[in-house]
Parts: C-alpha cells; structure tokens; sequence
C-alpha cells in the first residue's frame, strides 16, 4: 500500500477520540456489527428500557438464528428495514461507548478498504475478554431483603431482586429503564444491601467477555458543572472541598477508597456529597497489580540522569515534530538514519510535548520481543502514565491496561500492531518503529496493515504521525520521493560514530562446505573473529533465521521425509523435545528412534536451526555462556524477557537467534555480529525476498559497536555478488534502492503498482482449482479489468497446507481505485467456497 485513500476527518470543533452524542441517538432500532462474515449489520429493535444505554459504540447481546452473540451498535435508526422481521436486543453490555466514534469510523476505513466484514474489524479493534459492565449479576444480601427506608430508584431494584433473584444487570436496566442505574446499584452495594460479581460464563460470541470472577470497587467523578458551583454545593465542611479539589486536581475518576485517603476523610463524606449531586457514583473492577518490576532500569540511578543532549540533526527532527504537534496538524513525516543514530531519543522528546499540550501518544513496535526494552525508557520519562497493551499480558492486565487509556489515566501507549486501536482521547502523536517490519501487516482476517492505518488514524486526530526506520521500506522510500511522506534524517551515529566494518566470508570456498550441504557452517574466519571478540571481554550476537535443530529429519535408507500429514511439508526437528513439528499447522509427532517406513536406524538431521547453531558454538567454545532468542524462547514464561536481561546484564557472551535478534535492541557491550546463511530469504518465491534480506542483514550489523568499542559484521554466503548483500557490507543504500526500484518498476510490482491476492482454499484439490478459475474468467471478462493486470490462477507457493489446497491469483493496478471497484463488482461478498482476499499482502506464499 503506497498511501491509503482520503479517510474522513473529524467534523469542525470535534474533538477526535471523544464521541459526539447527539440528542435524537435515542432511537428504537439499531444496527449491530457481529462477529460474522456478513457484508452489513444487522437491525434490531432496541427496548424502550435499554435506549438510553443503546448509543453507538456500545455492545449489546442479540440472538442470531439460534445462537446468542454479542455485537457492537454501529448506528441508530428511527425504521426498521422493509420486509424483514426484527428482534429485540437482549441487554446492553456497557454502561458507555467502549469504541469512540473516531474509532468507529476508523473500523468502517478498514471494513471498506480492506474488504472485511465490519464486525470481524470491530472484534479485532477490542480486547478478547473485555469484561462486560452488563454481565454483572447482583443479588439481595440478608440485609438488602429486609431493607424499608430507601429512595424510588433504589427501592425499584430491591423490589426487582426480591422478585427475580441473581440478575444480571443488562436484564434489570431492560426491566426498570433507570438512566442512573450503575449509580443506584454503587449506592445499595455501598450500603451492603446487595452484592455483585461479574459473570463467570461470559456471552457466546468473540466479543464478548470471559476474564475470570472479578471484585468490583466503587468510584466517584465530579458532577457536570462549574467547579466553584461543585465547591459551593459541598457546604462548609473542610472534607468535602478537599474531595473536590483532589478530583478537580487529576481531572479523572478515583475509587471512593483513593478519595477518601488522599482528602483525609471518611467514605461518609464521599457519600454525602453523591447524595448532594457534587459526585456521581459507579462501580468498576478492582485494578489489578500489573507486574511491572521487569520494566524498571536495569540501573535504578538512571531514572535521575540528565538528559542526554541532542545532536544538531535530532534537534532540527524534535523541532519539526513539536511545530506540528502545537499546530494540531496531521502531518506524515518519515525519521530514517543509520542504526543507533539516536531516532528512539527524538520521538520520545515529541511524546513528551504531547502530553505537555494535553494530549496523548501511541508508541508502536512490530513484535511483543521489542516492547520490555523500549518500556523501561518510557517509563523513566512518563511512569504511570505509561500504558502497555499487547497480547502477552493476561486477559486481567490487558483488559485494565485497556481502561486506563479509556479512562485518561493513561496518555501514552506502547505495544505491537494492535496498539494502534487504543481509546485515547486527543492524540497528537503516532509513531510506527520499524515501519518496514512485515509484523505489522496482520495475516488473518481482517488483513490490515498498522503503518497504513496509522496514517489514516493520524490525519483524522489532527496528529504527527511518525514512520521510523533505518532501513525504510520501498513504499515509504517511494512516499518520500512523490512528496506524501515528509523525511527527517539522522546522520550521525552514537557509540564509535561508524558503522560496524564489513566482513563478506564466501562459503563457496570454504574447506569442507561440500560435504556437508544446507548445514550452517562456522568458517574459519568467523572462528578467529569470535575468538577474538571473546579474548577483549566483547559480546557476540549470531543470526541464524530458522528455529528448531533442523529443517529436516531424513532416513538415509530409504529416503523418508517424515512430511507433515496436512501439509506435505517437511517436519522440523527439535532435539531438545524430541519432537517433530509442522511450523505452518502447528501439528507434531515424537521423533522416532528409526525409521517409520523402512525401520532403520539410519535418521539423519538435514540443515540447521538454532538449536544446532548452539550445539556446534559449544563445541567450539565450551567454556562461553551462550543462549538461544527464538519464537520458541518466547513462548515460555518469561523467557524473551530473562534472556535478553541476562544478555543485558553480560551474563551471557554469546546471543544466537532468528530475525528477533536483528530489530531494535541496544547492546553497547556487542562488538561482533554474523549472520550465518544470509541467502536465507534470497530463494523465497516472494517479490519482497531481496528487500527482506537486505534490511535483515542491515539491521543485524547496527546491533555492533553501539558502545565504545568499534564493531564488525561477518556475512557468510554463496552469493558474495549479489546487489543486496553487497549493499548491506558497504552500507551502500543508495545502490540497493536503485537497483531494487528498477526490479520492482519493470515487473510491474509495488510500490509502482497496488496489489490484491485473492486467494481459494479446499480440502479438493479439483473444486479449490475451479474456483479461482472462474473467479480469474469473471474478473478478465468485466471492462474494469482493462486497467488492471491478472496473474494466474496458479498454485500457490505453499500449495497445501494445514489439509487445505490453495490456488491464488493476483490483480495489479497502478490506481488502487481502479483495483477495488473491479473487486467490489465481480468478487462474491458470501462466496459459496473459501476465499481470502489479502489487500497489499506483504507475503505470497
């Protein structure tokens, strides 16, 4: 995707992030976005007691069929559709917009752009197990069933639970209508009159919530008004002006307990002034303890250095940024420069004047592995106003982490793609780090890409959106060269002020190379620079781009591969679990002992992963401390984490990992590098292959001589010659982008064109094939297609996978619009067979 199209903007004097409720919103029907595959939302009729609840953004319980499903209010209507029977919503899940119309409008870009159902987009837009306000049930304690004095409201819920029992609270505000409901259930929970717990089962349906069993807490916030009328309203008591004062102070909610203690008060005084409409009362979950000590500097003086004093090229980059943040302008700017020169120093100075003005900023980074190093500097510089939110977090944390960004309590956010669809009000700043990443393009449905979207998300919120790269991706290069990009460049370096030296080994004549094919080799000149870097007390941090021992296991006998059963595929094998696993399916076997076909004795390890990276360097260098950063560290507990802060700490000499070794760590202790096999992704059946290898291989040598020694790169290969990896020895950028632009302008391939994979998947292989065939006919017959080229139906590279065949074609244009409005016209919206429609796909396999 070169540059999305015109998304729509906030309307004058709206504030982005903050939904606009107007009066005629309280209507009698709505339209639900479920988490479906279907082209539109669906009406419902919206009981005359939910309506003051049902307002846009909203979740609500509704029955599909015979399924209850939980869905998100995307619109309000005064008709229902004609001819078409319409059910009633079952209860409204949130006691306020849990998606702010910006966002809304945001999930209908990419419902448009990116031809997914609108629903499926919302589910993705929201944590997987947000709680639902609605799902709470309540009950009469013994206290509650004998209770007489109370006011209307209070007294209509008592009569309904002596009536009804447990109930939850979307069917009790269905039954009374009460606007106040949340507040007259805080009051009778205070009084110990009732009691409450969030529902254990949660709703059927991917929206809907099922955190576990949670203790609710009461809050207050001020009341609508001027605060010397508030002050006025509490009297003469001493306390109470203290309460409102402390609230005006944080201008946000607080528990009653929080009020009480920083007021030095009584929760009787909370009370009373509830009773005299200063504060308005709710409950909400008790905030969990998010483990945080992980994220504190690894030096605890370094939160009280001074700050690091700019270079002339970061300060010229911070002044751009902070115009445009005090002008409230979007403006799309890309921060390119060398590895280490300093680009993380220059956004977090612009994360600090947004929140200086008030408003808030999103940090991006493309994987989990990149976010505990970059939140410890972020939380030296805004501590509690740091909130993380990624998928590693339990379903408890990221679902209060999530809060406290709706809430205001937190206005700076940090964590992979998902990120990007944090509640902040008022956003002024967007940065995507490693804009280049291929993880920020989302590889199920919806198949959005972050750094696009961030520019669509930015130019609505009036913000600085920041793309930031040492190794720019081509259509950001592209964007800068057409004027839709803004570059900032950082040319100097921090540590040695060079980059690492080039050191090219051609394992093509390497002694021995022969016998063993497709098996990593130490040659001897990697040896002597690992040897040498050890001898002065340096780190060393090794790339090798496959997990696993090997790619292969193979019986020298009889020739059997050992091929995953629902994808053809060769089975990778770990040694230290002695298993074999399909890395495309997930499925795996125990690693047998002999030969299942033939039965001999005769299985040999073909190639090398990481595991057999690190027994081949123990047995070279038996006495070094080394470890392994692969998607399998990642996935124990708290292993990403402890094995960089080992590496950190020095504990560990030598680092050997895939690519998550390469991206965005600052090691000042790392002298040498070397990548392996750099013709890794060389061979891939993908127009990006010579793109990825590059920026691999580019990234990979900044992680050297960030500190005061000087570093060195060692790249092995069998083709010393190519452009790509002569580029990455050299540093010569400019070259590689020639040589790449030229590639990619004569084959017609993006940035130069936009691209649609359209992709059928069977488990028949002859139905799979028919189906792209008369999807291919239908698009060439239609005059759209004049302006735009078809390739194929083909196979795809990976043509079975998980006991699926695949057949794709794909559809180039040079005016994206061109594209989609030949798509929107012949591409079924409920095909009656498998089809992915992957817009601006990032990988073709």
């Amino acid at each position: 995707m070169t540059a999305p199209p015109e998304a729509p903007g906030p309307a004058p004097g709206e504030l982005p992030g903050v939904p606009v409720i107007a009066p005629h919103l309280s209507l009698p029907y709505a339209e639900v976005a479920l988490p479906l595959p279907l082209p539109e939302p669906l009406v419902y009729e919206v009981p005359p007691g939910l309506r003051p609840q049902a307002l846009p953004g909203v979740r609500v319980r509704v029955r599909v069929g015979k399924r209850r499903l939980s869905g998100v209010i995307v619109g309000l209507r005064e008709t229902p559709p004609a001819a078409v029977s319409v059910r009633p919503i079952e209860g409204v899940l949130d006691r306020s917009p849990v998606l702010s119309a910006d966002l809304l409008e945001l999930a209908r870009f990419i419902a448009g752009y990116y031809m997914a159902a609108l629903g499926e987009v919302l589910r993705t837009m929201l944590p997987a197990q947000l709680a639902p306000w609605g799902d709470r049930r309540i009950w009469l304690t013994d206290r509650g069933a004998l209770a007489t004095r109370c006011g209307p409201g209070q007294q209509a819920v008592l009569d309904a639970l002596h009536e009804l029992g447990r109930v939850a609270m979307s069917d009790l505000q269905a039954r009374l209508g009460l606007a106040d409901l949340d507040a007259v259930v805080a009051g009778l929970a205070q009084r110990g009159l009732i009691a409450m717990e969030e529902g254990r089962a949660g709703l059927p349906g991917a929206l809907s919530g099922r955190a576990r069993t949670a203790r609710y807490v009461s809050g207050v916030e001020l009341a609508p008004g001027e605060p010397a009328a508030l002050l006025a309203a509490c009297g003469r008591t001493a306390a109470g002006r203290a309460v409102v004062e402390y609230l005006a102070a944080v201008g946000r909610p607080a528990t009653t307990a929080e009020v009480a203690a920083a007021a030095a008060c009584s929760a009787a005084v909370v009370k009373r002034l509830v009773a005299r409409g200063v504060l308005r009362q709710f409950t909400q979950v008790e905030r969990l303890s998010l483990d945080r000590h992980r994220l504190a500097p690894a030096d605890a003086s370094s939160s009280s250095r001074p700050p690091r004093e700019l270079r002339a090229d970061q300060a010229s980059a911070v002044s751009r940024l902070v115009e445009v943040i005090e002008r409230r302008e979007f403006a799309p700017l890309l921060l390119s420069g060398v590895t280490g020169s300093g680009k993380t120093e220059v956004y977090l100075r612009a994360a600090e004047t947004a929140l200086a003005h008030g408003r808030s900023a999103i940090l991006l980074v493309p994987e989990i592995a990149l976010v505990p190093a970059l939140a410890r500097a972020v939380l030296e510089r805004f501590g509690e106003q740091l909130a993380i939110l990624h998928s590693g977090l339990g379903s408890g944390e990221r679902n209060q982490e999530w809060e406290r960004v709706r809430r205001g309590e937190a206005r700076v956010v940090l964590g992979p793609r998902s990120a990007l669809f944090a509640p902040v009000a008022d956003l002024g700043l967007l940065v995507v780090d490693e804009e280049q990443d291929p993880a920020y393009k989302q590889e199920i449905t919806p198949r959005y890409h972050a750094r696009d979207l961030a520019l669509v998300r930015g130019r609505s919120a009036r913000a600085a959106t920041l793309l930031v790269s040492a190794t720019p991706s081509l259509e950001s290069r592209y964007n800068v060269q057409r004027g839709k990009l803004e570059p900032l460049r950082l040319t100097a370096r921090f540590g040695q002020g060079a980059l690492p030296e080039g050191i090219l080994v051609d394992l093509r004549q390497e002694e021995g190379v022969r016998q063993r094919p497709g098996e990593v080799t130490f040659s001897a000149r990697l040896r002597q620079e690992i040897a040498s870097a050890l001898a002065a007390d340096e780190q060393v941090i090794l790339l090798r781009n496959r997990r696993g021992y090997a790619p292969m296991l193979l019986c020298r006998a009889c020739g059997e591969a050992m091929r995953c059963d629902d994808c053809g595929l060769p089975r990778t094998y770990h040694r230290r679990a002695r298993r074999l696993q399909c890395h495309y399916c997930g499925s795996g076997i125990s690693a047998p002992g002999k030969c299942p076909v033939c039965s001999e004795a005769a299985l040999e390890p073909i190639g090398a992963g990481t595991e057999r990276v690190e027994e081949d360097f123990r047995a070279l260098f038996p006495a070094v401390n080394v470890d392994v950063l692969d998607r399998d560290t990642a996935r124990r507990t708290g292993g990403l984490a402890a094995v960089l802060e080992r590496f950190e700490r020095g504990e560990l000499r030598v680092l050997i990992g895939t690519q998550m070794v390469s991206k965005g760590h600052h090691f000042p202790g790392v002298s040498l590098t070397a990548v392996l096999a750099a013709d890794a992704y060389l061979s891939f059946p993908d127009f990006r292959a010579v793109e990825r290898t590059y920026n691999l291989l580019t990234q990979l040598a900044g992680r050297g001589g960030r500190g005061e020694r000087p570093g060195r790169v060692v790249i092995q290969t069998y083709h010393p010659d190519h452009y790509a990896i002569r580029a990455a020895l050299t540093g010569d950028d400019a070259a590689f982008l020639a040589e790449e632009l030229r590639f990619r302008r004569v084959f017609h391939y993006p940035p130069y064109t936009r691209m649609v994979q359209l992709l059928v998947r069977d488990r028949n292989r002859e139905r799979a094939q028919s189906a792209i065939r008369e999807l291919a006919q239908a698009l060439a017959a239609h005059p759209l297609s004049r302006a735009v080229r078809i390739t194929g139906p083909a196979p795809a590279p990976l043509e079975r996978l998980r006991g699926e065949w695949r057949f794709q074609l794909l559809a180039r244009s040079a005016a994206g619009r061109d594209l989609h409005r030949l798509l929107e016209a012949v591409v079924p919206r409920s095909p009656a067979y498998d089809l992915t429609i992957d817009v601006d796909p990032q990988q073709l396999l």
